[in-house]
């Protein structure tokens, strides 16, 4: 019972632990290799023009016309958007990105891209371009672009600045010539500019607008603009300050609600006094069912166990095939017409027949339509016993969805620039932490009737029974050796057959031989112990539904001191494909 308690907590451990791996992968990935080699590209950008709107919210607005030279069939090219600002904890996700190829609308889509960029492939992949020259627009906007006045440690509380790099230093390919506007929301109090890591440029200013125009430009050559703009007109913007007080509240507003979700799927446990017998009318696979709100791992060995203590079958090795005949009349004894479906799957139906468990597809095919004929039979069986839970199945569909909500904001937000608010963050997270627990306990989705929880109490007696430490003297081995087959299927069942075992080798006896297990204290000798031939048995099962899966699934198959060009926020590159 304790392994199954264990099991539980493993699996709200594991649910917790895909989340979090899941959000790790996506802030360590570098899909693209940013920290690989820059290699040049085959095209060049004949023209390079952009209007830039800059509002006195922080908000830039850009309008970009880029003419690229196809010297050999090309499909289109890429946009890569660096997104993280290099002086503050802020990204400049980019919106309403829309695309024009010679002024009609041309298909592209976001991909995968290195952290702290957004990358646009555009172009089709099966349509080639003729070489040439082409002309693309692309218009888009993004926010938080005014920063605080800090130039070599010196603030200014004056001034506002705008760090942009207008052409970004990601273009492996040459520039013939730019042409930069740039409408700002206040006329400047000064304005920089660079191309490159040192080569100074003038811009011109009139009033509220500030052009540039650039010679050729070097592949991976930025031009970067500082402009400085009065703080009264044009606050900066302030690094997200989010209030905690509200992400406090949620996350334990989140983490409350989860820990009553627990409480609320909890059942409170019966006595569990020890019984020397199962309760009756019960079948192992129904006992363990309601025990556990689960089906046993040994569900098929159990039952087939349990149809060999009345007479139904018999179980004998062969080599490292096992073989399951037919010795009984289901007609003439005590047999759930879901137990006749199971055998009937393994063409066990009269006497005389038999079914051979190999390591084979056509076995394995017929031990999985068995384990799903039981699986529902059994399912039906226990109705009586358990409910389904409605509060339960609520929070562990939460709980699920409070999981893959964290997932799809993390991917949202490095791959898409989406920026979410920290109190829905901590909110569900505070949720989904205790919620793992009830989305991966099975049992939380069911409730025991009054019947239930009376099967609940005698199966749980019972097992403590069959699993009590072997050196327990008040168990007199010797004198129940009749015990030994009659309550095997219930050790198998719940997991303690070499536990039950074992009460009798403790003691000296070795333990009886058990009619419808033949080879075991015959051909193969106690010298193997059950625990050997038990584990055999399960092995065969399991090699046989495992060459069936495998052949079902191969048919499916901050500050900053200096101005040195590529140090603003922005930029980016692209390249053709």
């Amino acid at each position: 019972m304790k392994s199954r308690t264990r099991s539980r907590k493993f699996g709200a451990v594991f649910f917790i632990a895909v989340v979090a791996a899941a959000v790790g992968v996506v802030l360590l990935v570098d899909p693209l290799g940013s920290g690989g080699s820059q290699d040049l590209d085959v095209s060049d950008i004949t023209s390079y023009e952009v209007t830039m709107t800059l509002g006195d919210d922080g908000v830039l607005e850009a309008d970009e016309q880029i003419t690229v030279n196809f010297p050999v069939a090309r499909r289109g090219i890429f946009r890569i958007f660096d997104t993280a600002d290099p002086r503050r904890d802020i990204d400049h996700a980019i919106e309403g990105l829309t695309v024009t190829r010679d002024g009609q609308p041309e298909p592209w889509v976001w991909q995968d891209s290195a952290r702290g960029t957004a990358t646009a492939r555009i172009g089709v992949e099966d349509v080639w371009l003729p070489p040439g020259e082409y002309t693309y627009g692309l218009k888009w906007r993004t926010k938080d672009v005014l920063e605080p006045s800090v130039i070599n440690g010196e603030e200014d509380p004056d001034t506002t600045l705008w760090w942009w790099d207008v052409i970004g230093s990601g273009w492996p390919m040459p520039i013939g010539a730019t042409d930069i506007t740039v409408n700002l929301p206040a006329e400047p109090t000064r304005t920089e500019c660079v191309i490159g890591e040192s080569t100074p440029c003038e811009p011109t200013v009139d009033g509220r607008t500030m052009t540039l125009q650039t010679g050729a430009l070097a592949p991976f050559e930025p031009v970067t603009v500082r402009v400085g703009m009065p703080s009264d007109i044009v606050p900066p913007n302030q690094a997200p300050s989010e209030l905690i007080w509200l992400a406090l509240l949620t996350g334990l507003t989140g983490l409350g609600l989860g820990l009553l979700g627990i409480r609320a799927t909890r059942e409170t446990a019966p006595g569990f006094p020890v019984l020397y017998e199962p309760p009756a009318g019960i079948r192992p696979a129904v006992g363990v069912r309601v025990l556990d709100e689960k089906a046993s791992g040994e569900e098929l060995q159990a039952t087939l166990f349990d149809l060999g203590d009345r007479g139904l079958v018999r179980i004998s090795p062969e080599g490292e095939k096992w073989r399951i005949d037919m010795v009984g009349d289901v007609t003439q004894t005590a047999c759930e017409d879901w137990e006749v479906k199971m055998l009937s799957k393994l063409s066990l139906r009269s006497v005389g027949d038999s079914f051979t468990v190999s390591k084979t597809v056509k076995a394995g095919k017929k031990i999985a339509k068995a384990k799903e004929s039981l699986e529902g039979g059994a399912t039906v069986a226990v109705d009586p016993y358990l409910q389904r839970s409605g509060v339960g199945s609520l929070v562990a569909v939460l709980g699920w969805l409070s999981g893959a909500g964290l997932v799809a904001m993390a991917g949202f937000h490095f791959f898409g620039g989406f920026e979410f608010p920290l109190w829905l963050i901590t909110g569900l997270a505070g949720f989904a932490v205790p919620a793992a627990f009830v989305a991966t306990d099975v049992g939380a989705s069911t409730v025991r009737t009054e019947a239930g929880r009376d099967v609940w109490s005698r199966t749980g007696g019972f097992a403590r029974f069959l699993s009590t430490d072997s050196s327990d003297s008040r168990f007199d081995a010797a004198a129940h050796l009749d015990w030994f087959p009659k309550y095997l299927p219930w050790a198998v069942a719940l997991g303690v057959g070499d536990e039950w075992a074992k009460r009798y080798e403790a003691q000296g006896v070795d333990p009886p031989e058990v009619p419808y297990l033949y080879g075991w204290g015959y051909g193969m000798g106690y010298s193997r112990g059950f625990s050997d031939f038990n584990s055999s048995f399960a092995g065969a099962i399991t090699s046989a539904s495992a060459a069936y899966a495998a052949s079902q699934a191969a048919s499916s198959a901050s500050s900053g001191g200096g101005f040195s060009g590529g140090s603003g926020g922005g930029g980016g590159g692209g390249g053709s494909w």
